[in-house]
């Protein structure tokens, strides 16, 4: 008997979407390899990795050195997955992390469980298919270490960890996480501010910038943060061409305060002023920054009847900005000025953001707006756009991607 017809046949179904069972079924030995990858390469993340973990052939599949790679070409020209971050005080741990893979989210909500998932308490960020998680912290006598991060592939599942810096009990602190394409290093960035004591009237400014090299063993000082970025900032909004973005206070103009734009560049570890839209109420409360196709976006209510959402097509160009969407922001329910874009859709549409609650899309052809319904619960602290990755962790940071 010869090796073929001794061979056991081995078909299996690939399924494309769990929710409606839709499957093809392949016999494995009358399909080249490559083809073989080709096919697995166009499956959603989720249906990979249930391949993987209900089928041996699947398993050595999806090990293939060359997969990794074939996948990532195909899905960086798809749009973003989301990794919905929530907290639910019945839950436990309470803070929870969710993936769904579908563009009108109407697929399964996959719930991801990180290494250390007791401790994670919030979302940093995320780029090139890795999640930035902060961990909580131990408090020692008058002082402690900062928080802790992971560095994350929730799909291969392992992760790095950044070493904690040193802070006090009465300093306050926001991270950044990114990557910048040419020096192709992943970085986290730390701000760090004191905070008050109630029975001190003043105290000397120790507000100071840290950035972390992954890959490397420590922390770096970069001296003070500029003064528009002052301790009830928060995390960078956006990640754009290597720079992380933040929605500023610089000034009063009129009876509203002038929004502004600060970013910090990642290669070159500096500050840089960002040109605000050329809108007569540019007002911070009311505007957020995110990711468009790639390019910045600031979005909110340029009046009480206007919400719109501007993109600059070039970087750091003034001239660039160019108005996208408009629309009637009460259409949208509730308070209009929460409002935040997720990300874009492939009808032209957006998907935004009300605030820590619902997702809803916009399609500009027909005007139209619809709550999204997920399985789970409906309302999400933090909602990011990801781009799905087989690399390891590990693997990633020593790509030039």
């Amino acid at each position: 008997m010869d090796a073929e017809e001794g061979r056991e046949e081995e078909r299996v179904n690939l399924v494309d979407d769990p929710s409606n069972r839709a499957m093809v079924q392949i016999d494995l030995h009358l399909l080249p390899r490559g083809i073989l990858l080709e096919i697995l390469s166009t499956l959603p993340i989720t249906s990979l990795i249930h391949f993987k973990t209900t089928s041996h052939a699947g398993y050595d599949l999806i090990a293939d050195p060359r997969l990794p790679l074939i996948f990532r070409n195909r899905v960086s020209n798809s749009n973003p997955c989301l990794i919905l971050f929530n907290y639910n005080i019945l839950a436990s741990p309470p803070w929870q992390l969710y993936f769904v893979d579908s563009e009108d989210c109407s697929g399964r909500v996959t719930k991801i469980d990180p290494p250390h998932h007791s401790e994670v308490n919030s979302l940093v960020g995320s780029c090139n298919g890795l999640l930035c998680l902060s961990l909580s912290f131990s408090i020692i006598g008058g002082s402690s270490e900062s928080h802790s991060l992971l560095i994350y592939n929730p799909f291969v599942g392992d992760a790095v960890r950044v070493p904690p810096a040193n802070r006090f009990v009465n300093q306050s602190e926001v991270f950044g996480f990114g990557f910048h394409p040419r020096t192709g290093e992943f970085k986290v960035v730390r701000i760090l501010w004191d905070e008050p004591a109630l029975d001190v009237e003043e105290v000397d400014d120790e507000s100071m910038v840290q950035v972390f090299t992954v890959g490397t063993t420590e922390w770096r000082n970069k001296g003070a943060p500029p003064p528009q970025l002052t301790d009830k900032i928060g995390p960078p909004k956006a990640l754009v061409e290597g720079s992380l973005h933040w929605v500023t206070n610089v000034g009063m103009g009129g009876v509203h305060r002038i929004f502004g734009i600060v970013s910090f560049e990642l290669a070159d570890e500096v500050f840089e002023e960002i040109p605000h839209p050329p809108c007569q109420r540019f007002v911070s409360r009311n505007y957020s920054l995110s990711m468009l196709n790639g390019r910045l976006s600031a979005a909110g209510l340029a009046d009480e009847l206007h919400f719109d959402i501007w993109v600059m097509k070039q970087h750091r160009v003034k001239e660039s900005w160019v108005k996208q969407f408009s629309f009637d922001p009460f259409v949208l329910g509730g308070p209009p000025r929460f409002y935040t874009v997720i990300r874009a859709l492939k009808n032209g549409g957006i998907q935004l953001q009300n605030g820590n609650r619902s997702l809803v899309s916009y399609d500009p052809v027909e005007n139209r707006f619809k709550t999204l319904q997920m399985s789970g619960s409906s309302y999400w602290l933090r909602t990011l756009p990801f781009l799905p990755s087989l690399f390891s962790a590990r693997a990633t940071m020593n790509l030039q991607l």
